[in-house]
């Protein structure tokens, strides 16, 4: 320190023991007397070292940033681990690289994330504290509990920190909330891995010597199985042409439907029967010009068709209403959350925090008017089959409109899909259409008919995208639209026990036949396997995305899935020789299994171990019988049998005595289902010959010097 420095820490004691009365105000004082003075003030005091590791390195700047500006009296320096940095060795029996007697895996260090490795442990020698920041979810916690083991021995300080969003306030909550590990979400996400691995390795090792095919897998092979049998049920549907018969009055707005016979039976409803000739000519018949209203009911409704969004509503929106694929859709919410833009992605969760509500209530007043606000529809009780650890996705501050943050978006994918979730979210704490639902039932010589007609009388948030210059609208006197009903509502008393006469004439028979179901698009495979409890949020896109690189199935833009030649022979397979492994229900209860070991309710060693003692039994019956049942001869050699060996594109079989022969046989299957000989092209002169090795050159470019500049004086 030269002559006028004072090192600020030193003064500071120096006057607390000289002066044992003085308080901080005069300590302050002497302290700003002293720098008008010129004297500066320097710490003597070192900064804590804190490293702060994170999984993707797009959040490390603003991460930093955050962390700096709330506590500069720290020194932050923020990595990533891009993902995890361990993977399940493939070694040992069966490759699962898992001691099967204690149930232990065998974690290797990735070597892609060598480089990450070495840089994170390099900054931790220096690191006062170590801060785990990895996702909040299981596999975040599992990448924490992996990152942790890097010091083992050293003796570190280190903390797990969460955050639902990249934004300032919840960084710096969650940096003044450290935790520790929790191991209870570690074993369900090793518990997870290792059981992936036991069932994908055994089973597709199988599938693959029995047909070719490349895998099976615990959450893979029953959403195929959902594809193929719907796609089976679609092609042995027989539809069924029928009759409808209504009674149609349009001066007097009267829709009047058959909905039941004079026996009391509904007609033309599934699981009952349909009006064919000659029992329409019947009805038609009996028919007279008088309905007698036995019946009449109008009950309130409001339609509340936004819902706060789980990752799965999400893909489902973006499919539906974006046509984007739910690869596309996760990408784009990823780079949203990265951003601080969107709260975390993967969440079964349908809940805002009551901060977000009390914010967006404020907005909603602000904005637009304050009786549109409604509290989020709760989902009844606790929903099955949910993990509501986090919030629903949500922007992370509602006064983010789309044309605010617009210039922060990378891309239109980005843009789409953000506009998406606050126009969902906005929705969701808003009233919607309401009104009366009017019901009327009328008798006519036995024959129920209905009409029904809803009358709105509020339209909710259906008034955020009504023109108010449309010459259908009314408004009042201070300029509130008035819904209109008078050119809709039925000319009938809301009552019963009156009736109206219509001309025979009016009755109206349509020829109508019954569609068979639709097939599962991306939107609806992931509505059908959260409904039956099958994979979780982390799991949907991967899935989709694994049917489609084993050439199962095909998808196309915004359309229903193909199903491939390969999905009907691993299906058939598949369900033929391990019903009960791949069985719907058996799958949705592992996923429950797992949830119990993340909330520490159940050990995991023992149920992975019963599940791996029975399958590796079968699994050796089923591959001695794939071989015993190959009983073509090898057309090379005519002493072994052409079995099924391993190919990325197509369908491959070779001979059963390559090596031990030397018969070398291999045939590969075409596009038609036939098989071709695969043979290895005879080696010429020409390449026995050295090749030329060819050096590119590579281009320099010489940057031109910038003439010099005199300093300042």
């Amino acid at each position: 320190m030269n002559d006028n420095t004072i090192a600020k820490e030193d003064l500071i004691d120096a006057l607390h023991t000289v002066f044992t009365n003085i308080s901080d105000d005069e300590v302050n004082d002497v302290v700003n007397k002293l720098t008008n003075e010129g004297v500066k003030f320097v710490s003597n005091a070192k900064k804590p070292k804190i490293l702060v590791l994170v999984e993707s390195p797009t959040k490390v700047a603003k991460i930093k940033g955050f962390l700096e500006e709330g506590h500069p009296e720290d020194e932050f320096e923020v990595l990533a681990s891009v993902g995890h940095i361990t993977k399940i060795a493939n070694r040992g029996k069966n490759n699962l690289g898992i001691d099967t007697e204690t149930m232990t895996p065998i974690f290797i260090n990735d070597r892609s994330k060598t480089k990450q490795i070495n840089a994170i442990k390099k900054a931790g020698k220096k690191a006062d504290l170590i801060i785990l920041a990895s996702d909040p979810d299981r596999e975040g916690e599992a990448i924490a509990w992996h990152l942790k083991n890097l010091f083992d021995g050293e003796n570190k300080n280190i903390k797990r920190m969460t955050f639902d969003e990249i934004t300032k306030e919840a960084v710096l909550d969650a940096f003044d909330h450290l935790r520790e590990i929790d191991m209870d979400l570690v074993n369900a996400a090793i518990s997870r891995q290792m059981l992936d691995k036991i069932i994908g390795f055994l089973v597709s090792g199988v599938l693959q010597k029995a047909t070719g095919l490349l895998s099976a897998g615990r959450v893979q092979t029953p959403a195929l199985k959902l594809v193929v049998d719907r796609d089976r049920e679609i092609k042995a549907f027989e539809e069924i042409k029928y009759k409808r018969i209504k009674v149609i009055d349009e001066s007097k707005n009267i829709h009047l439907d058959l909905n039941k016979d004079d026996e009391g039976l509904l007609i033309n409803k599934p699981d009952t029967y349909y009006l064919v000739p000659p029992k329409d000519e019947e009805v038609l018949d009996a028919l007279t010009e008088d309905y007698n209203c036995v019946d009449y009911k109008g009950t309130e409704f409001e339609t509340r068709s936004f819902k706060p969004y789980s990752t799965a509503g999400l893909l489902q929106d973006g499919f539906t209403k974006l046509r984007l694929s739910a690869a596309q859709v996760t990408m784009s919410a990823q780079k949203l959350y990265e951003e601080g833009l969107i709260t975390y992605i993967r969440t079964d969760s349908q809940r805002y925090s009551d901060d977000f509500i009390h914010e967006a209530k404020n907005y909603i007043a602000k904005n637009y008017k304050e009786e549109l606000f409604a509290y989020p529809l709760k989902p009844k009780g606790k929903q099955a089959n949910t993990q509501d650890a986090h919030e629903s996705i949500r922007p992370t501050h509602i006064s983010d409109a789309p044309w605010l943050v617009d210039h922060k978006l990378e891309n239109d994918l980005q843009k789409r899909v953000y506009n998406l979730i606050w126009w969902n979210t906005l929705k969701s704490l808003m009233h919607g259409p309401s009104g009366v639902n009017h019901r009327w039932t009328f008798d006519n010589n036995g024959y129920e008919f209905k009409q029904s007609w809803q009358e709105v009388k509020n339209l909710g948030y259906q008034e955020l995208s009504i023109d108010k210059s449309d010459e259908n609208i009314e408004l009042d006197d201070n300029d509130e639209i008035v819904v209109k009903n008078n050119e809709t509502a039925p000319q009938l008393a809301q009552d019963k026990g009156f009736v109206i006469k219509i001309d025979p004439s009016k009755i109206v028979e349509e020829d109508a036949k019954t569609s068979p179901p639709n097939m599962y698009n991306q939107a609806s495979l992931i509505r059908e396997l959260k409904k039956l409890g099958i994979g979780r949020p982390s799991t949907y896109n991967p899935i989709l995305s694994k049917l489609q690189d084993r050439s199962y199935v095909k998808y196309h833009k915004g359309k229903p899935i193909q199903v491939e030649r390969f999905g009907y022979i691993a299906d058939d397979y598949l369900y033929k020789e391990f019903p009960e492994e791949f069985n719907l229900d058996y799958t949705a209860e592992m996923e429950e299994t797992l949830d119990k070991i993340a909330e520490g309710k159940m050990e995991y060693k023992p149920w992975l171990k019963n599940i791996y003692d029975n399958l590796s039994v079968k699994v050796v019956e089923e591959k001695e019988k794939a071989v015993e049942e190959s009983d073509e001869i090898c057309p090379k050699c005519h002493e072994g049998h052409l079995v099924f060996i391993r190919s990325y594109f197509n369908r491959g079989r070779g001979c059963s005595n390559f090596p031990i022969t030397g018969c070398s046989y291999r045939e590969y299957e075409q596009s038609d289902g036939s098989w071709k000989e695969y043979v290895i092209p005879e080696k010429t002169d020409e390449d026995d010959k050295p090749k030329k090795k060819t050096i590119k050159k590579r281009k320099t470019t010489t940057k031109k010097k910038k003439p010099a500049t005199k300093k300042a004086k």
